[in-house]
């Protein structure tokens, strides 16, 4: 599929995806919301940790990793505050911000960095596991 097609635009369910399946993809055979398990799982947090399709999409030059690199306008703090308000509902707290100041500062390569601040994000048990 063409990159940015989201799932709720897939053709019909025959489409096979490996991230679908372990983010539980329904069967679609009924309209019931039970079909979907709302648990977390290993393969899940395997997936996020290991996956081609994870490190591609943080490493895409048109992605908010570039993006983050790219604005010089905003503040590290504010780019910062912004991840995380995307991601966990809140601003991250003194020591969390401190050690993405760190990070992002001491970076040759800032989109790597961002890279390396988004993979950590998404790979947090607050991200992965809380509702």
């Amino acid at each position: 599929m063409p990159q940015g097609t989201t799932a709720v635009q897939l053709p019909d369910n025959g489409f096979n995806n490996y991230f679908l399946q372990v983010f539980g993809k329904p069967t679609s055979e009924s309209a019931c919301e039970c079909e979907r398990s709302p648990e977390a799982n290993l393969a899940q947090s395997l997936h996020l940790l290991n996956s081609g399709d994870i490190q591609n999409r943080l490493q895409n030059g048109q992605g908010i990793a570039a993006e983050l690199a790219r604005d010089m306008d905003r503040s590290d703090d504010d780019k910062a505050n912004m991840l995380y308000r995307r991601a966990f509902a809140r601003n991250p707290n003194d020591e969390e911000l401190q050690l993405i100041r760190d990070h992002v500062t001491n970076a040759t390569n800032k989109q790597q960095a961002w890279e390396d601040i988004l993979w950590a994000i998404i790979n947090a048990k607050e991200f992965q596991f809380v509702r």
